[in-house]
């Protein structure tokens, strides 16, 4: 009951029970549209097209394009080459991934003289699995992580008391007040830090001019949404459409962070911090789209409303340090075997409107434009009307850090001769964040083959993205880049039902 009482007044003064972090909702708002290999061969210009079943996720209306029922599903090829770079180092790593990328199905029915579609589609909007590795040296240890959690929380309430294990008290501390408390424990019993003992503040049980800092990151997982489309067309030459979209997201990353090089009287040798994240979230939205035909010339208008994302959470952590005690090197390992579950949060993403125009050449081709905008800034995460002052702060980052003025081009052609059909394209996608206007963007290229009763499309992009991280989102909050370079081959069959 001591226990108890002694940890109270961290409830009082340091109650959080939050983890999500701005780099985590920035994650979450990035994305970039998947689909067949037609659509993405032509650099996913389809909003003004339709007639292609991915190009239900950007323009509802364009499923009345269909001549006939169709289903089609895609597989990729992903080869990504990534780049790091962390204070002046560069770490270069490659991987290689194969997935289904794309799946849905439409059908089409002429009732009177108009017609009718429902469809399904599924295509990938994020697609996480990757692995970083970079290293370099730091002015600045992970004793700055640990320190910036625990000044102010009382040595009391970061002891493991008789008859308690150091798992007992981990869960106890992050059950009841939370992850940045943890983090205190976790310095505290590690060694990393150390106490004034009857003052709430804390020192560095290190001694360094810099340190050598490595860290590994292995992310799995994907983004995907789900439209139910239902379509109709008012005339020949005017069309509407709407969206039902479900979100399905789901994220792993294992964190593996290691620090050396500490001065010689140091009491602290080194450091391994491992840590593994898991989300899963789940959302819906609403697309209303419409699409008019004016002789050759195609336009196309969608607006997508804003998408309510609820996001489960779950980490673990191990720490593991090599520390001087009595002149001798000891190891201590500090393993809790807990895995912390958090209260879900909503995150709000922002709406986004398209305009889309295309020019079609009767059977030789066409040529597609789409302009999307949408302002990340305006996300936010629900924070009790204010009242819940760490999100609050959070919203606050996003407000300063995101763009408030996102935008997507893409471009795209097709040439028909005979049963072939060749095609090109481009895209650039701006955002989310401030650091990087040009988040993603890359070329295009595929060909397909009409068989009569089925197609067979090959497409292949090239792309570069860029992202900026923090090593953590406190006190040790340097930041690095992740360019990668990816190289996607899509294979897509659609069968005429």
């Amino acid at each position: 009951m001591i226990k108890y009482l002694f940890r109270l007044s961290i409830f009082l003064s340091f109650f959080t029970l939050n983890s999500q972090t701005f780099d985590d909702i920035s994650r979450y708002l990035s994305y970039n549209y998947e689909g067949t290999s037609r659509f993405n061969s032509m650099g996913g210009a389809f909003g003004a097209l339709g007639g292609e079943i991915s190009s239900i996720l950007l323009n509802p209306a364009g499923s009345s394009v269909f001549l006939e029922s169709e289903l089609t599903f895609t597989l990729n090829s992903l080869d990504i080459k990534t780049q790091n770079s962390f204070n002046n180092s560069i770490n270069n790593s490659h991987k290689k991934f194969y997935n289904l990328n794309q799946f849905g199905i439409v059908l089409v029915s002429d009732i009177f003289d108009s017609k009718f579609s429902i469809g399904y589609s599924m295509n990938r909007l994020n697609d996480y699995n990757n692995t970083y590795n970079f290293k370099g040296k730091n002015s600045k240890g992970i004793d700055n992580y640990f320190l910036n959690y625990a000044n102010g929380i009382p040595l009391n309430d970061l002891l493991v008391y008789e008859n308690e294990t150091l798992s007992d008290a981990y869960k106890y501390i992050g059950d009841n007040f939370g992850f940045g408390s943890q983090q205190a424990f976790l310095g505290f019993q590690s060694f990393i830090i150390n106490s004034n003992e009857d003052e709430n503040n804390y020192f560095s049980n290190s001694k360094y001019k810099s340190v050598n800092q490595e860290l590994g990151i292995n992310r799995k997982g994907d983004y995907f949404i789900h439209s139910i489309n239902f379509s109709s067309s008012y005339s020949d030459n005017l069309l509407f459409g709407i969206n039902l979209n479900l979100h399905s997201l789901n994220f792993e990353e294992d964190k593996k962070f290691n620090e050396s090089g500490y001065s010689d009287d140091s009491n602290l040798n080194s450091v391994i911090f491992n840590e593994r994240l898991l989300s899963i979230g789940q959302g819906v939205s609403l697309q209303f789209g419409t699409l008019i035909k004016i002789k050759d010339l195609r336009l196309g208008i969608s607006y997508t409303s804003p998408s309510f994302l609820e996001i489960h959470e779950e980490n673990s952590q191990l720490i593991e340090t090599k520390v001087k005690i009595d002149n001798e090197i000891k190891t201590l390992l500090i393993e809790p075997n807990v895995i912390n579950v958090y209260e879900p949060y909503k995150l709000k993403i922002p709406s986004k409107k398209l305009f889309s125009i295309a020019y079609v050449f009767g059977r030789r081709g066409l040529i597609s434009f789409d302009y999307e905008h949408s302002d990340y800034n305006n996300a936010k995460i629900k924070d009790n009307n204010g009242e819940d002052t760490y999100l609050n702060s959070l919203n606050k980052l996003i407000k300063d850090k995101l763009n408030s003025n996102s935008n997507i081009y893409r471009l795209g052609t097709e040439y028909r001769f005979q049963k072939y059909s060749l095609r090109g394209g481009l895209f650039i996608y701006e955002g989310p964040s401030i650091k990087s206007k040009k988040y993603f963007s890359g070329v295009t290229s595929g060909i397909g083959v009409n068989f009569g009763y089925f197609n067979l499309d090959i497409g292949i992009s090239f792309s570069d993205k860029i992202n900026y991280n923090s090593i953590y989102s406190e006190g040790l909050t340097d930041s690095y880049s992740i360019k990668s370079k990816l190289v996607n081959i899509l294979t897509s069959l659609t069968f005429k039902l």
